[in-house]
């Protein structure tokens, strides 16, 4: 008589542990779903924050020094990367110069006007970054430089195509807590330049 109330019990333990079973395998699958969603979410802005530009301040005055030998001193007012042509202006008479003429431009820091990306004005003095380091960046495309304000030295640089994620992480930390500002650019051949930058603390 025994026999059958087991067997009874057996299947209905059998029973219960499948569904169990299931119950697991649904809460497990909306867990993994959960997290790849989270983990997906966290990949696109962390690529979006890499790709952003870094905001980088360029002194109003300049020192242009042509290849023939010649130079010239004034403001950047425009810089065309598609006709590589860039515009230099000093009392109020500006000029147009090829990209392919021009060995450097070396900026003037000291006292200078820069703004941050906000439009906060700053004033760089001779022991803002007496600390700092200067750094170089290298084999920048043309097209990779543009001014948001020229008349107030806003410029922003595109470093995604040239460096690694985890050196614009480290660019960008430093950019959280302070300015670059250009100290010179070099032209390259190819359409290229090299600009050197310094961080000025905000």
């Amino acid at each position: 008589m025994r026999y059958p109330y087991t067997l009874v019990l057996f299947k209905f333990m059998r029973v219960l542990f499948k569904t169990l079973i299931f119950a697991l395998v649904l809460a497990g699958a909306g867990t993994v779903e959960n997290v790849q969603v989270v983990t997906g979410t966290q990949i696109a802005q962390a690529q979006k924050a890499v790709r952003a530009p870094i905001p980088l301040a360029i002194p109003t005055t300049a020192d242009v020094i042509l290849k023939n030998g010649s130079s010239m001193t004034g403001q950047i007012i425009a810089f065309d990367p598609n006709k590589q042509i860039i515009q230099i202006s000093r009392s109020r008479v500006s000029r147009s110069l090829q990209i392919a003429q021009i060995q450097r431009v070396t900026f003037k820091k000291q006292d200078a006007i820069v703004y941050t990306s906000d439009g906060k004005p700053m004033v760089i003095r001779g022991d803002d970054n007496s600390q700092a380091q200067q750094s170089i960046w290298k084999n920048i495309p043309l097209n990779a430089f543009w001014f948001l304000n020229a008349s107030r030295g806003q410029a922003s640089v595109d470093l995604a195509t040239i460096m690694n994620p985890r050196d614009i992480r480290g660019i960008k930390g430093v950019a959280a807590k302070s300015l670059y500002v250009a100290d010179e650019i070099q032209f390259q051949t190819a359409g290229k330049m090299t600009i050197k930058v310094t961080p000025t603390d905000l």
